[in-house]
């Protein structure tokens, strides 16, 4: 019988390393290398190169667009300072035109209105000299006018006769009622206690007279009411004239 006596294992044979190839492969190395560096370095100069670029063009576009806008701002400032200035003008005309409109308007009114009262005198006159189908006294326009002294007023009136047929002596009269001071009750003044110094008669009295007197009221008198009377002289059949108006009223010329 025989004895197998165990094989040892192969061992792999390895090739020896030949020196040729390792200095391949460090030329390789550095080649690959160098072209690395040189590729990094064309980039960084790239960007360098733009981002110098990009940082002079955007300043100057943005110096220039700057100057644009504020070009454009004093253009929209000077057009509205512009368009301002007309539109004051215009106002101040429009407001002269309007006060042109309104003092016209005031003067038609002023005119219309002297119109009516010239026709209404114009008619009164007429009727007065054709006789207004009556023969009679008549009294106008009594009106009440401050003096600028306390207490003192003036009295205008008119005392007319219709019809030129005949002239007449007329004799006439004021009164005043009204409350003294510190009294309730109404007394009335006539035409002497109102200080009346005129005289109250009309001689030859055609168509219309007009008369004003002054009278004077006492001290703290509350007037309320005056009254005119008037009568023919000498003439029975015609009628006397009275006339009595508020006191205030008659101030205003209201009557």
């Amino acid at each position: 019988m025989s004895i197998r006596v165990p094989r040892l294992p192969r061992r792999p044979r390895i090739p020896a390393r030949r020196k040729s190839s390792g200095r391949r492969g460090g030329a390789w190395r550095t080649v690959l290398l160098a072209g690395v560096l040189l590729v990094i370095g064309v980039v960084v100069a790239g960007v360098w190169l733009t981002g110098a670029g990009r940082d002079e063009t955007p300043t100057e576009d943005s110096r220039a667009g700057i100057d644009a806008l504020r070009a454009d701002l004093e253009r929209e400032v000077a057009a509205r300072q512009e368009a301002e200035e007309a539109l004051r003008r215009a106002e101040q005309q429009l407001a002269i035109k309007n006060a042109e409109v309104s003092a016209f308007a005031g003067d038609i009114e002023r005119q219309e209105a002297e119109l009516l009262a010239l026709r209404d005198e114009l008619a009164f006159y007429q009727g007065l000299a054709e006789g207004a189908g009556e023969d009679g006294l008549g009294i106008r326009g009594l009106r009440l006018q401050r003096t600028g002294e306390a207490g003192v007023f003036d009295v205008s009136f008119q005392l007319y006769r219709p019809g030129l047929g005949r002239s007449v002596d007329l004799r006439w009269t004021l009164e005043v009622d009204g409350v003294p001071a510190d009294e309730e009750d109404v007394v009335t003044l006539d035409a002497d206690a109102l200080g009346l110094d005129a005289a109250r008669t009309l001689e030859d009295l055609r168509l219309v007279r007009n008369q004003r007197v002054r009278i004077r009221l006492p001290e703290d008198f509350e007037p309320r009411h005056l009254a005119l009377r008037a009568s023919a002289e000498d003439d029975e059949d015609l009628e006397p004239a009275s006339e009595r108006a508020e006191w205030g009223r008659l101030l205003e010329g209201t009557q």
